[in-house]
This record gives C-alpha cells, sequence and structure tokens, in this order.
C-alpha cells in the first residue's frame, strides 16, 4: 500500500491520502465567480459547501488548519503581483491544482501568475462554462501523453427498451453538463435512430470508415460527424437493408482507438448481435450501461449479456438500468434485482409523453426537460462514467474534517 502524502503548512505537517481530499474548494469576492463555482458544483454533483466567500488571503489562512481539496478556484483580484505569486505558490505546493482568477487581461501578467505553478488563470467574469473546460483540462495526463478518452458501450437488454434514448441523453450530459469533448456513434448502421431522434442528416461516414479504415483519424472523424453544440460529436448512418457493409473485428477496432484517442467521452450504441460478432470490440470498452425493462425475459437476457460482457472485458464496469418502468411492471425492481444478484443502478420511469415530445423536437430530452427524474439520474450516472470524484461530504474548513496533526 502506498504511503500517505506528507504536506508541510504553515510550520506544520500533515499525513494525508491526497486522492481522499475533498474534489474542489472556491474562493471568491464577486456574485458572477460564485454562480458559476455553484453552477459547476451542482452539474459535478459536488457539495457546496467548499465555496467560500473570499480570494487568495481567505484561502491561505485555512492553509494552517487543512489540506486544501485537489483542485482550489482562487480570486486574486486586487492582490500585488507578487503578493498572488507567493500565495499562489504556496498553494500549489500543497499539491492541489490551483486555478486563479482576475481582471488583468495582460500576457505578461498571465505567464508571471503561471509561473507561481497554477494551472491556469481566467479574466474575470468566469463562467461555469470556462471552469468545465478548465476542470476537464486538468483532469487529462499531465505527463506529455497524449489524453485518451473513456469508451462507453450501451446495449439493449433487449429490442424496444429505449437504449438508443439513453445513449443519446448520455451524450448531451457529458457534453452540455460536464463539458466534456464527446462523440456518439450509432454502431446499428442498418436501422439506427439517432440521427432521427436528433433531427439530423445521416451521413456515409460510418460506412467509410468500415470500408476504408485507414483512413480514419481526427481529420476524418471532424468530416463525417455532425457537431451539436459546443462538445458534442454525432456518426450516425443509414444504409439500405440490401447493402452488405463488410465490418470485422479490426476495422471496428480501427475506430474505437481513434474515437479514444480524440474524444474525452465516445458512447456507443451497440446492437445485441454485436457482442457476438465483434468481441474485441468490447475489450476496448471501459463501462458498459446495459439498458432492461422490468419483465422476465429482460431479466433473462440481462444476466445472459452480464456473463457474456463479463467474459468480453473483465474489467469494464457493468451498470444495469430499468428503463421505461410502468406503475404496474410485470416484475418489481426487488424480484429483479433478486433474480440478477446486483442492484439496478438506476430505475426510469415510464414517460411516453416528455419523451416522444423530445423526440418530435429533435432534441435529447435532458435539453428540452432538464429537471426531469430520467435526466436526473442520468447526470449522476454520467459523473461516474467520467470518472470524476466523488464528494465525501465531509464538513470542515475547506468542507471535510481537518487531518491529524503531527
Amino acid at each position: 500500500m502506498a504511503e500517505p502524502a506528507r504536506v508541510i503548512q504553515s510550520g506544520m505537517v500533515f499525513e494525508e491520502d491526497t486522492s481522499d481530499r475533498e474534489p474542489f474548494g472556491a474562493f471568491y469576492q464577486d456574485e458572477a465567480t460564485h454562480a458559476a463555482a455553484a453552477e459547476i458544483a451542482q452539474l459535478r454533483g459536488w457539495s457546496a459547501s467548499s465555496i467560500r466567500k473570499g480570494g487568495l488571503p481567505t484561502a491561505l489562512r485555512l492553509l494552517g488548519v487543512a489540506p486544501p481539496p485537489r483542485i482550489v478556484f482562487v480570486d486574486i483580484e486586487d492582490q500585488p503581483l507578487e503578493e498572488a505569486r507567493q500565495g499562489l505558490t504556496e498553494l500549489a505546493r500543497t499539491g492541489a491544482s490551483v486555478v486563479a482568477f482576475g481582471s488583468v487581461n495582460d500576457v505578461a501578467y498571465f505567464r508571471s501568475i503561471m509561473r507561481a505553478g497554477v494551472r491556469d488563470y481566467l479574466v474575470k467574469p468566469v463562467t461555469a462554462d470556462d471552469l468545465g473546460e478548465v476542470l476537464v483540462a486538468i483532469e487529462q495526463p499531465g505527463d506529455g501523453a497524449r489524453p485518451r478518452g473513456r469508451l462507453v458501450g450501451v446495449i439493449g437488454a433487449r429490442g424496444g427498451v429505449g437504449a438508443s434514448t439513453i445513449a443519446i441523453n448520455t451524450a448531451w450530459i457529458m457534453a452540455d453538463r460536464l463539458s466534456r469533448r464527446t462523440g456518439l456513434v450509432d454502431m446499428d448502421i442498418y436501422a439506427g435512430s439517432i440521427a432521427l431522434a436528433l433531427d439530423i442528416e445521416p451521413t456515409r461516414g460510418l460506412r467509410e470508415a468500415f470500408d476504408d479504415p485507414k483512413r480514419v483519424d481526427e481529420v476524418f472523424l471532424q468530416n463525417a460527424m455532425k457537431k451539436i453544440g459546443k462538445n458534442l460529436h454525432v456518426l450516425a448512418t443509414e444504409e439500405p437493408f440490401d447493402d452488405l457493409v463488410p465490418m470485422t473485428d479490426d476495422k471496428m477496432l480501427m475506430l474505437a482507438d481513434t474515437m479514444h484517442g480524440n474524444f474525452d467521452m465516445s458512447i456507443l450504441d451497440l446492437p445485441r448481435h454485436f457482442i457476438l460478432r465483434e468481441p474485441q470490440l468490447f475489450a476496448r470498452c471501459d463501462d458498459f450501461v446495459v439498458v432492461a425493462e422490468l419483465t422476465l425475459q429482460s431479466l433473462r437476457d440481462t444476466n445472459r449479456l452480464r456473463k457474456l460482457l463479463g467474459l468480453r472485458n473483465r474489467k469494464a464496469k457493468i451498470h444495469v438500468i430499468a428503463n421505461r418502468v410502468s406503475s404496474r411492471p410485470d416484475i418489481t425492481v426487488g424480484e429483479f434485482e433478486k433474480g440478477m444478484e446486483s442492484t439496478l443502478r438506476c430505475v426510469f420511469p415510464l414517460d411516453t409523453k416528455a419523451v416522444t415530445r423530445a423526440s418530435m423536437e429533435g432534441r435529447p430530452l435532458a435539453a428540452t426537460t432538464p429537471k426531469h427524474k430520467i435526466v436526473d439520474g442520468l447526470h449522476k450516472l454520467c459523473i461516474e462514467l467520467a470518472g470524476i470524484p466523488e464528494d465525501g461530504r465531509r464538513k470542515g474548513l475547506f468542507g471535510r474534517k481537518a487531518p491529524r496533526k503531527k
């Protein structure tokens, strides 16, 4: 087991596991910054207790009592440059990733602040989108390696359970709320529904990727994918039923690896038959989301899928969602979980009206009804899928209890 880090602050030594720190803290001086920090905390499921009024001096006063969170947003407004540099250096030396805010918009000032060891400097006013982009950059590898995103496979236990709806809304939340550069791919090139649901023109991009996989690179994806909003890129094809498209493991892997290298998050809407035809593709996934309904047939097929997915990829985590649950399902949640010998990650109610309205507008439910129960549940799941650190909800000056002094 790794030894805990020894952090020296204000003449005192703290022993702590840095992975156990609170995920973030913010020290603001104006309401716009406060609003941005509060929004990003809500979007990521973090407690707002670590958002405190006061800029750099307040953050420094607390260093002698408790180590800072992993990421610290701090306002340096009205601080003399040299004092700001010294204070930011002290914060950065604790191992925190420090992001500074200020009103000075000058290249020389920016460079001077960056030399203090901060990860970024933002000119106010800042928004939640600004903070989201910075957080994603901080969470990428810092050793010079090319960032490698996460790949999530969404698959229905049976037909008609709403797997594509889940995939669409998962991708939207990743891109819109969590600021991830997200790729959404409808792997059903004959009868996929993503292009129709999002009211976009299907392209031949996926077909071309399978016809000539050596062409698949960053430029190809930029040209083949439809961009929606700031961060969402969609690849969806509708090929004729009588046109046999050659799909093999090596072609699938080339597409998956290119997606991995060019997006923070890649969401693949996978037909069930893929699990037999392209086994190596499933070995590339970091997580699987299995969408089921509360019926005996779905329970049977969910168990069969989980078993086979486990054989294809022993490292990936499998999340099972019960979707379109009516007020009187064939079997109860408890009976389903007992038969599965595991718990359901989410249970989503049947709401044909809301889902149909979103589909008719050509937008995800997360965009048309952002406070819907389904959206709220998927948001929490997306936080986990994206690998965002959990909030321990521990209390203290930095939102957690103070560590033991030595």
